[in-house]
């Protein structure tokens, strides 16, 4: 088992930024963003050309398989403010926290009440492995 999550440079140094403004302004649930935070500090820092491809970064979009119903819902893991419409699951809401640096297979609750179980079933697009250093 891994010990700590890994993270690429840009997605942590972005992360950290938004999570000091999210918490000052008081957005952010304390329970979550004492998660992430955890998350932060505990971190294994990778250059983005070096994140393998099978690891959930942001902006990857990834397809999740309803335990319960087998149904399979495709999503993209988003900074707060991006991404438009029920595709886009926030990386500050339960479940994103839970999906970013997972892998293939792994299994996340999508609240914390853990009422509904997926498992990731394919990264259909990770920034890092097409070449989109940028995003």
């Amino acid at each position: 088992m891994r010990k700590g999550k890994i993270f690429t440079r840009n997605d942590y140094e972005r992360l950290v930024r938004i999570l000091d403004g999210r918490e000052a302004a008081g957005i952010l649930d304390a329970n979550t963003a004492a998660k992430l935070k955890r998350d932060l500090e505990h971190s294994r820092l990778v250059d983005p050309r070096d994140i393998r491809p099978n690891i959930v970064t942001m902006n990857s979009k990834i397809c999740l398989k309803n335990i319960g119903n087998g149904k399979k819902e495709v999503y993209s893991l988003v900074f707060p403010g991006e991404g438009k419409g029920t595709d886009a699951l926030s990386v500050f809401s339960g479940i994103g926290t839970e999906l970013l640096d997972s892998t293939i297979g792994t299994v996340v609750k999508k609240n914390p009440a853990g009422e509904q179980y997926f498992v990731i079933e394919d990264i259909i697009y990770q920034p890092e492995a097409a070449g989109d250093y940028h995003l």
